[in-house]
């Protein structure tokens, strides 16, 4: 089964998923530095879960499908609009933190996004 949704709609649905994670560019970051420096998103409001991690000089993020999937599941409970729109959100979500830091270069735009399982994003 295949979903059709105007560009409109599907516009909408992002803006009111990331305005409803309630990212903040301030308590919702946290970075990182070992070898490669990143940053790491974490579950806004508790901070308890590590959703995904922004690897910038790679200009990859590397996200926890499932611990993201919860999150996102508030607002959209199909897999299939969760699939549509992921990547957006994902980037929505890590441009609220570059836009903070003008002063270090990020890339434009994240152009790879790699989703992986909680155990496999557990051990990176």
């Amino acid at each position: 089964m295949e979903i059709k949704i105007s560009e409109d709609k599907l516009e909408k649905i992002i803006d009111i998923v990331v305005n409803g994670i309630g990212v903040d560019k301030y308590d919702s970051f946290q970075s990182r530095s070992i070898n490669l420096r990143y940053v790491e998103f974490l579950t806004p409001g508790n901070r308890r879960d590590v959703i995904s991690r922004y690897y910038p000089d790679i200009n990859r993020v590397v996200v926890n499908d499932e611990k993201f999937y919860d999150l996102v599941s508030v607002w959209v409970s199909s897999y299939k609009l969760y699939d549509i729109i992921k990547d957006e959100v994902i980037k929505r979500i890590y441009g609220k933190y570059t836009k903070r830091f003008k002063s270090i270069r990020y890339p434009d735009d994240i152009r790879d996004i790699k989703y992986v399982s909680n155990t496999d994003f557990n051990k990176t």
